[in-house]
């Protein structure tokens, strides 16, 4: 990979549109240009991108399947590692786009998408929560605890939404004894009880 796909690459993630598309076509890099093409709501443009790399990136894969959930026709499965790796990044990259219909209908897919991969709801809390939407942030993390109880990256995460948001101290308490109950040498939780013990 060059280092002027580095940066572009970067431009595209941080929302710097301009010019992404054509330098991801002109070299190649379907993938991305699918992407791009999402962006901009041409969806079959998109999926002729995500086609002529399928066979070579798994990501192009994972492409297909975002197009299906966003026309509501699933013919496909993702993998557990697809849904780990690209589902978080995907919906930081629509939202950071102002794309609130594409996430919509990814959401809706969410127990779908937790039939291979339990932690989506977890993926899709910490992408709403990275951009301070709070409301559907803190309904898909406490739907994932449902699922996953027993994640200490979950109950640290909630331990610190409670205590640096909310300054609800005694549930970020609750949440960061349940996480070093689960894994007591979780540093971060570690970190974050002494914090609040000074208090």
């Amino acid at each position: 990979m060059s280092d002027n796909y580095q940066q572009v690459k970067e431009n595209f993630l941080s929302g710097k549109f301009k010019g992404c598309r054509a330098f991801f076509e002109e070299n190649n890099y379907y993938t991305e240009a699918g992407y791009c093409y999402l962006i901009l709501d041409k969806i079959d443009k998109a999926k002729e991108c995500f086609e002529k790399s399928v066979k070579t990136d798994i990501r192009a894969h994972w492409g297909l399947l975002l197009i299906q959930m966003i026309l509501g026709k699933i013919s496909m499965v993702p993998t557990y590692f697809e849904v780990r790796n690209f589902l978080e990044i995907d919906l930081d990259i629509f939202i950071t786009y102002c794309k609130g219909d594409l996430v919509e209908k990814i959401i809706k897919y969410c127990d779908f998408l937790a039939v291979y991969n339990l932690e989506c709801y977890k993926f899709i809390g910490r992408a709403f929560w990275s951009h301070g939407i709070k409301t559907p942030a803190m309904f898909f993390l406490n739907r994932a605890k449902d699922k996953l109880y027993n994640d200490p990256e979950l109950h640290y995460l909630l331990a610190y939404i409670y205590y640096t948001e909310d300054k609800e101290i005694q549930k970020c308490r609750k949440e960061i004894d349940t996480c070093l109950n689960i894994l007591p040498a979780y540093a971060p939780a570690i970190a974050l009880k002494e914090k609040i013990n000074i208090i």
